[in-house]
């Protein structure tokens, strides 16, 4: 077995079938200072060959796109998010055309060099809105689905090649460790923040984006419901504490950290730990068509809220413990509706926060302080404010997450 470190994966992504990292056989040459230190990950070829070694981040990023996108007829979404110290991410730039990129299908042979030099420029802070001491705090993420348009919301998905859920913190690593026992994931991913992985699973087919029950006129969004699935399947505490798996992760247009870039949370680069291009696709059916629905909103007509009211916002209306399990992941338990703080900076080691029946009422925690309604924990979730200090473009941003994860309501 040639275990040589693969001399290009921007060549193998581009020549796939070729079953090499490299369409040449030899390593471009370096130019300029030396540049980070490489990043361990395992790869097996299409021929079989399994290279164990370090590879430089630009060449994670290349096979990160190249696997994601070869075969995308439409846009690769590749933007940028902003991490001021000690904040959360924020990406605000979904909706410029520059972030939207030529596909594989679509964008001819320097597709994927178009992207990595964009993925360049994103990390060099060619697109940032604000320094910190004269520092661009950037990160990079890229949509799995190809967009019909240049937009990141998910009425531009309309298709997937990909499933994928998002463990975010290494204590719940071992009940992902246990499903990709049974099934293997074609990318893993270290997300380099808190500890957690990215898996990502390669369908046989195009995976719609939404299909219509004949029977009984419902719209059911098929891959926040695959996707629904895995994370359900994962588990969840027993206690209030989320789900294992990242809920938000399941939205179709859910943009994802590309490898072989820094998370500034930890400052240390997100890297492939394993990628499989001999593995053979799953069918839908075989990886999530034994799975368990989850008992949270899945289609725009799985959320009921109460006819009439005082309010005439629908999602206003919506129970606080059914907004919780859908936003947060959070199942409020049958009695009591005492669950673990959701803000990310309290450490609720003990369940302080009440969650009421009613949406009037909402939810509180005696700890922090925090609480309110359906948008104020839509805002704390994306690291915003709540309360009065929630407005303007923090509240707009709160409001398009839930109207992300339910659909249209009436």
């Amino acid at each position: 077995m040639n275990t040589q470190p693969p001399q290009s994966p921007r060549g193998h992504a581009a020549e796939q079938t070729r079953g090499s990292l490299d369409g040449t056989g030899t390593a471009r040459p370096r130019r300029g200072p030396p540049g980070p230190p490489g990043l361990r990950c395992r790869i097996r070829l299409h021929d079989g060959r399994v290279f164990c070694g370090e590879l430089g981040p630009e060449r994670h990023r290349a096979l990160h796109l190249g696997l994601l996108h070869a075969d995308s007829d439409g846009l690769v979404e590749l933007t940028p998010g902003t991490r001021p110290p000690g904040g959360k991410v924020e990406i605000d730039r979904r909706t410029r055309r520059e972030h939207f990129l030529p596909g594989g299908a679509t964008g001819g042979p320097g597709w994927l060099d178009r992207l990595l030099e964009h993925a360049r420029r994103i990390v060099a802070g060619e697109f940032t809105r604000a320094r910190f001491d004269g520092q661009a705090r950037e990160e990079a993420f890229v949509g799995v689905t190809p967009r019909t348009r240049p937009r990141g919301s998910k009425d531009a998905v309309a298709y997937t090649r990909f499933l994928w859920v998002d463990v975010d913190r290494p204590e719940r690593l071992p009940a992902l460790w246990a499903f990709l026992a049974e099934r293997p994931c074609h990318v893993l991913i270290e997300s380099a923040g808190s500890g957690g992985m990215h898996a990502y699973f390669k369908l046989d087919r195009p995976l719609e984006a939404v299909r219509v029950n004949e029977r009984t006129g419902e719209t059911i969004e098929v891959i926040e419901r695959a996707n629904a699935r895995l994370i359900h399947c994962l588990g969840a505490d027993p206690y209030g504490k989320p789900a294992v798996a990242d809920p938000a992760c399941r939205r179709r247009s859910q943009p994802m950290r590309l490898a072989g870039t820094v998370n500034w949370k930890t400052g240390r680069y997100a890297r492939i730990v394993d990628a499989d291009f001999q593995m053979t696709p799953y069918s839908p059916e075989a990886l999530v068509g034994d799975l368990p629905d989850p008992p949270w909103a899945i289609g725009h007509h799985a959320v009921r809220v109460p006819a009439g009211g005082s309010d005439r916002d629908p999602y206003k209306r919506v129970p606080p413990p059914v907004y919780f399990e859908a936003l947060a992941g959070i199942t409020v338990p049958a009695t009591g509706g005492r669950v673990r703080c959701p803000v990310s900076t309290h450490d609720d080691r003990h369940p302080s926060c009440d969650v009421s029946s009613r949406p009037e009422t909402g939810w509180y925690c005696r700890s922090c302080e925090a609480g309110g309604a359906i948008y104020d924990l839509a805002s704390v979730l994306l690291g915003g404010p709540h309360g009065r200090r929630l407005r303007g473009d923090q509240f707009n941003n709160a409001r398009a997450y839930v109207a992300d994860i339910f659909g249209e309501l009436t």
